[in-house]
């Protein structure tokens, strides 16, 4: 269906006075970060993309200027992870992030339902989450980017579907302790 009511439907702020960039250049940007981010989890889980978004985010009141392009990218993995396991699964991904070098800007330690989150260098964020019937996702956002050239590019976040439920059982990370 669509994408899951978890994690932010839209980047939450950028570094303000930054340049815009190209949006196939954000895509393909994010997708690198997804990537690098999956290369470092062992046992690597099983994953598809998930339905790409384009969107626009209003300046904060104060922050002047116009609208802001953004698009996100991500991936929901398919690997059961067990509730045991998903704080492994979050730290593994939060160390590899400290690792890089990108800032922490959000970790909920909960066994249940962790989450992490960070900005890269260059603005990009990322966000780790667990849904509430064991969804993972990992987004990618990136910072402002221009106005697409071809309005057809552009998709909107289309509400709040279900991401497929993980139904791949790893002996790793599917394990109950």
């Amino acid at each position: 269906m669509g994408r899951p009511c978890f994690g932010p439907e839209e980047p939450a702020a950028w570094p303000s006075g930054e340049a815009t960039i190209d949006q196939l250049a954000a895509e393909e940007r994010c997708e690198t970060l997804l990537q690098d981010t999956f290369d470092a989890i062992r046992p690597m889980p099983v994953w598809q993309s998930a339905p790409p978004r384009s969107g626009v985010r209003m300046p904060r009141p104060g922050e002047g200027g116009g609208l802001h392009w953004y698009v996100t990218r991500g991936r929901d993995v398919l690997t059961v992870v067990s509730q045991a396991r998903r704080p492994a699964l979050a730290g593994a991904v939060e160390s590899h992030w400290r690792r890089r070098g990108w800032t922490i800007t959000s970790l909920g330690v909960g066994r249940e339902l962790p989450t992490v989150a960070a900005a890269t260098r260059d603005g990009y964020q990322l966000s780790l989450h667990f849904g509430e019937l064991g969804e993972v996702g990992l987004t990618a956002s990136s910072p402002g980017a221009d106005r697409p050239e071809h309005p057809s590019r552009a998709q909107a976040a289309d509400g709040c579907g279900r991401a497929p439920l993980p139904y791949v059982c790893c002996p790793h990370w599917s394990a109950m302790v």
